[in-house]
């Protein structure tokens, strides 16, 4: 199978990192940024989102609504490295080919459906000491918008009164329709410049949205929005940062 993979992109025109390692995406982005974006992305497909369309949220919803009756994989722009998590040995640790990317995306989504879960996701793990080896795959937890894919039929909508947090929403929102999802912990799509670079979500996510989202998510799912706590291996946590914990 071949999933349709869509970029969300913002104020980045000149600074998509995720097509080097997936030529063959498309690019979805503001329509006033339309004709810069196809300037500095000459052989990429390039798709201008329309003008009343503001906001990731928005935007995401935009492609589910696009895109609803094909199987859609969003991804980054920022995205500068695939990681194998389970890797022990010689050899290199990333991937950096695309035709092996695109394999793992595809054979993902092609076990998603075959064991009819409708949300898919790869691991949120940025240090290889987080892996566990007796969970290479999960079918709860967070599944980070970085890398989500969307099965047709899925039935799901984002909240848009939700300017950041929108893959937290999806991921109970998952859980609470379907009671499963896939979450392929062997591989990280690895971002860089989450709440630091130029453009993307950082032109709106402040401390103060993210703290008002995540009341609003644990308004809507309770106690499964938990409030991030740093660890052993996460020390630095931002104010308004949250994590899940189902029941299940």
């Amino acid at each position: 199978m071949s999933i349709k993979i869509v970029c969300p992109s913002k104020g980045r025109a000149d600074n998509v990192r995720t097509t080097r390692l997936i030529p063959s995406l498309t690019l979805i982005v503001p329509a006033g940024e339309l004709e810069e974006y196809k300037a500095n992305n000459p052989k990429v497909e390039v798709v201008g989102v329309p003008s009343h369309i503001r906001g990731i949220t928005h935007t995401r919803q935009w492609i589910l609504d696009t895109w609803a009756s094909e199987d859609v994989f969003m991804i980054d722009d920022d995205v500068v490295s695939v990681r194998k998590n389970y890797f022990y040995g010689e050899g290199s640790v990333t991937i950096d080919d695309p035709e092996t990317i695109l394999e793992i995306i595809n054979q993902t989504a092609y076990i998603s459906k075959q064991i009819n879960s409708r949300v898919f996701s790869f691991s949120k793990i940025r240090i290889p000491l987080e892996y566990n080896a007796f969970s290479p795959i999960v079918h709860t937890g967070y599944m980070n918008a970085s890398t989500s894919g969307f099965i047709r039929g899925h039935g799901l909508a984002y909240d848009l009164n939700l300017s950041e947090g929108e893959d937290h929403y999806i991921s109970c929102l998952t859980i609470y329709m379907h009671r499963y999802c896939l979450i392929d912990n062997r591989y990280s799509f690895i971002t860089d410049g989450n709440f630091t670079a130029i453009g993307g979500c950082n032109d709106y996510r402040t401390r103060e949205s993210m703290i008002k989202n995540t009341l609003y998510l644990r308004q809507k799912f309770g106690e499964a929005i938990q409030y991030k706590q740093p660890t052993t291996l996460k020390q630095n946590v931002n104010i308004g940062e949250r994590s899940l914990k189902f029941p299940y």
